[in-house]
């Protein structure tokens, strides 16, 4: 399997379009299935968990092609509601096909979903809130199958806001009879999208950006074209990348009102930072300062997605800081995999501990979820000598292309097979 290989020390400067967002194109691409028609969806980005989804929707009957960075959906014709385990247990977020799949067909056989191993991922939310609206699980053939005789808008009240149960209710409601009303929803930019793309189609949807939202059911959706938005945590993990390894580059395309909470921190270790309707420009001079204390937190707060890339800018900034998880209890376990290089980062719980800065040294060291492995990427950015990060796949899960985008920008980086 190839593995990335970088030379440390070089500052990052220059342009870098960011692409469009990975966790916005995939509800969206399992929206498709409401569409008895055709959807075309541009600004796709061209990673492995959009090719998955895609070989989901093949599956249950669509037709999917690509032209360039466009992806054409036809959704006339849905002949299956069985997901194969090969693509399910894959990807987590085929767990979204259930509500557009329940919406669409009343049926759905699916295993359980994988992705990466960062704490526990649950789907009991789902599950309850769908039972709400009159779907029944049973257990079958090592998976679930889930069917509604009808489905019927409900007051659904969410214990927390997940982004993947708010998806799935709001899914499975577009073509529900009456009206749903989900409270207690994520907010997340991607939520946003995805109302915007089903509003497009005909869905009625109200309150969307708050944590409440009102969903009446229509008979049909139509056909539409919907622009996929620039992808916030590629530009975060870039972002993070010059605050570890300096430099002065304008991410294109990126978006400063998703950001605020990550721009916020940069600006107090010292980062320049300048927005603009065009993107976002960062520049690091000199020593970054501590910002003392971050926490993850549900969107507008500090993404649970920047934490492992963070922990590098904290390692090369000077004093201690210290980070606590608060959406996933698994994400630490990269800080072993930086430690390795030098990073020093000692983990009491749900925090990580860092004290810096630190000098790094390149070595051999192991991806083993997508956001911890993108941060490994950076922590060999300014490391002395070289870094080799195997298992590059669950890096490409996210990320179109983080070798081309980091050379583009100076980096010393190449793939080593």
């Amino acid at each position: 399997m190839d593995c990335i290989q970088i030379q440390g020390g070089c500052p990052l400067r220059g342009e870098v379009r960011i692409q469009g967002s990975k966790n916005a194109v995939l509800p969206i691409l399992a929206a498709c299935v409401l569409v008895p028609g055709v959807t075309v969806l541009k600004n796709c980005p061209d990673i492995s968990d959009v090719a998955c989804m895609c070989q989901l929707l093949r599956h249950v009957g669509a037709r999917v092609d690509k032209q360039r960075d466009a992806l054409i959906v036809d959704a006339s014709a849905i002949t299956s509601c069985h997901l194969p385990a090969e693509y399910v247990t894959r990807m987590r977020s085929s767990v979204i096909l259930a509500g557009a799949m329940l919406g669409r067909c009343r049926e759905i056989h699916l295993y359980y979903p994988g992705g990466c191993v960062i704490g526990d991922r649950p789907i009991d939310m789902h599950i309850s809130a769908l039972e709400q609206m009159g779907v029944q699980f049973t257990e079958e053939d090592g998976g679930l199958r889930a069917r509604a005789v009808s489905l019927c808008g409900t007051k659904i009240d969410l214990p927390f806001p997940s982004v993947g149960a708010t998806e799935n209710v709001l899914l499975a409601a577009v073509l529900a009879r009456g009206v749903t009303k989900i409270c207690g929803c994520a907010t997340e930019p991607e939520i946003v999208a995805l109302c915007r793309f089903l509003q497009g189609a005909g869905a009625r949807i109200g309150g969307v950006g708050t944590d409440c939202l009102t969903v009446e059911g229509v008979p049909r959706l139509s056909e539409s074209c919907c622009l996929v938005e620039a992808d916030r945590i590629v530009a975060g993990t870039y972002l993070l990348g010059v605050l570890s390894a300096g430099g002065d580059v304008f991410l294109r395309s990126a978006l400063p009102g998703q950001l605020e909470s990550v721009l916020q921190v940069a600006r107090r270790m010292g980062a320049q930072i300048s927005a603009c309707r065009d993107g976002i420009r960062v520049e690091r001079k000199g020593l970054l300062a501590s910002p003392a204390e971050i926490r993850t937190a549900v969107y507008p707060g500090f993404p649970t997605d920047l934490q492992s890339p963070m922990l590098v800018a904290l390692s090369q900034a000077q004093g201690a800081c210290k980070l606590t998880e608060t959406i996933f209890n698994g994400r630490l376990r990269m800080v072993g995999e930086l430690n390795r290089m030098g990073a020093g980062i000692r983990v009491t719980g749900d925090s990580a501990y860092v004290c810096g800065p630190q000098k790094l040294i390149g070595c051999r060291v192991s991806a083993r979820e997508l956001r911890g492995g993108a941060a490994l990427v950076l922590a060999g950015l300014c490391a002395q000598g070289s870094t080799e990060v195997s298992n590059r796949q669950f890096i490409d899960r996210g990320y179109e292309d983080i070798v081309r985008d980091l050379r583009d920008l100076g980096a010393n980086i190449g793939v080593k097979t």
